[in-house]
């Protein structure tokens, strides 16, 4: 037995031997590439990117390596690099390069190309489910119907027991042929077959306004643009279509402001007109200009959401004091509106500026929803600013358990981690909140304390 072990023993340092004269550098680059994967894994993007570097300087011409580069440069939102790393994946031989070409288009708002692209793929790779969808999407960013319906149509031919390829199509034909939309979408588990009863009915056609508009609401940006387009056929002088169809096309990364000053042309042009001109400044960082129409929207309705945009839109204009006035304002017009509470809580603790006020105000949010999850986080963060740093890891660990997806959980975590002392979990966590937020506002607060941890 025991020579049998010390012939095993020789063999495997004869193959190692083999291994590196053949190639050797490849052992420890392995190591190195298993360790970046386990740290990705992780949701360590940072220290990960750093591990795969040392695979890199002795590995320069693995495939499989430069295709992890490029992911982790595209979930930090470092879209030069990525491009770049995707190329040598391509010339060396990587399949999946032609995807992350698409995914690269998609996070540019590269519309035409994108399309182009998720179409190829799909179509080459039709059990790749996300494909149909980013195809679809691409489409209905620059108005091709067409182009999204055949997305729509081949994904359910290929998946016809998924529920979400039968929804979108039953969205997009909601404006053409609302009964072929009622078919699709009656069969559908609930949330989704309460959309039927939204369908528009051909005989009031005021009822495609109303379409479009849920479908603002609901976020479906595309086949929102196509049902507002439909009903400006009918009705171009309609001063909340036009301002709702200038919003959607922000959303989709293109120019809406012909639509807007349309819709704002008139001297009675209604609150809501106001309102989805503001929410189009709010989104390209105009808050003073938001602030003006969510005003005029107010004074013409003093309706306790046109109050709260205009808190909102003050506060992110650094304005705190018109803030807390205007939030105030729509606590008092709504005292059942959560936003509120919720809007209140991140103005005095998420600017330190009231740590009593934000502690009332996160726990009237918790006691009108016990369920959501800004609720534990702003009390855990008020819990931090008070020095319980028990009591704000419990409550900081329920909002992450809540939402793994929320950066600011996470951040927020990280700090209470790191103020104990924690360094190893502090890191994870801020290395997991840059994942999560790669381009925004606690991403970067994220990499700044990475680099005062020990």
């Amino acid at each position: 037995m025991a020579r049998m072990r010390r012939v095993g023993a020789m063999g495997l340092l004869l193959l190692s031997g083999l291994l590196l004269a053949l190639d050797p550098s490849g052992i420890p680059a392995a190591r190195w590439l298993r360790e970046g994967d386990a740290l990705r894994a992780e949701g360590q993007v940072l220290s990960a990117q750093k591990a795969y570097q040392r695979a890199l300087t002795l590995r320069s011409a693995d495939p499989a390596l430069w295709h992890r580069i490029a992911q982790l440069h595209m979930a930090l939102g470092e879209l030069e690099e990525a491009e770049a790393a995707w190329a040598r994946a391509a010339t060396q031989g990587d399949p999946w390069a032609v995807r992350g070409r698409a995914e690269l288009a998609t996070r540019r708002g590269d519309w035409n190309e994108a399309r182009r692209r998720w179409e190829d793929w799909a179509r080459r790779h039709p059990e790749d489910r996300e494909a149909y969808m980013r195809w679809a999407e691409a489409a209905l960013a620059i108005g091709d119907e067409a182009g999204a319906r055949a997305a729509w149509e081949a994904g359910l031919a290929r998946r016809p027991e998924d529920p979400m390829f039968r929804f979108r199509l039953g969205l997009l034909q909601g404006a053409t042929d609302p009964e072929a939309a009622r078919a699709l979408l009656n069969g559908l588990p609930a949330p989704l077959s309460g959309w039927a009863a939204l369908l528009p009915d051909p005989t009031q056609p005021s009822t495609l306004r109303r379409w479009g508009l849920a479908l603002v609401g609901g976020r479906y940006w595309g086949e929102a643009r196509g049902a507002l387009a439909r009903w400006l056929e009918q009705d171009p002088r309609d001063p909340v279509a036009m301002a709702a169809m200038g919003y959607v096309l922000g959303r989709l990364g293109q120019e809406g402001e012909w639509w807007l000053q349309r819709a704002l042309a008139g001297a009675e042009a209604p609150p809501e007109a106001h309102y989805f001109a503001g929410l189009y400044l709010l989104e390209r960082g105009r808050y003073a200009e938001a602030q003006e129409r969510f005003a005029a929207a107010y004074q013409q309705d003093p309706h306790s959401l046109y109050a709260l945009e205009r808190g909102r839109a003050a506060m992110l204009a650094g304005d705190l004091l018109t803030a807390e006035r205007w939030l105030r304002q729509a606590a008092a017009d709504a005292p059942g509106n959560i936003e509120v509470w919720n809007a209140l809580a991140a103005l005095y603790l998420g600017h330190q500026i009231g740590l009593g006020k934000g502690i009332e105000a996160a726990l009237e949010l918790l006691r009108r929803d016990p369920q959501r999850v800004e609720g534990y986080e702003w009390l855990g963060w008020a819990r931090y600013l008070q020095g319980n740093f028990t009591e704000a890891e419990r409550l900081l660990q329920q909002a992450v358990g809540m939402d793994p997806e929320r950066a600011s959980a996470h951040y927020r975590l990280g700090v209470v981690m790191a103020a104990e002392g924690r360094w190893a979990e502090a890191r994870r966590l801020l290395e997991r909140t840059v994942l999560l937020d790669p381009t925004g506002e606690f991403g970067g607060r994220a990499i700044r304390m990475l680099h005062r941890i020990p």
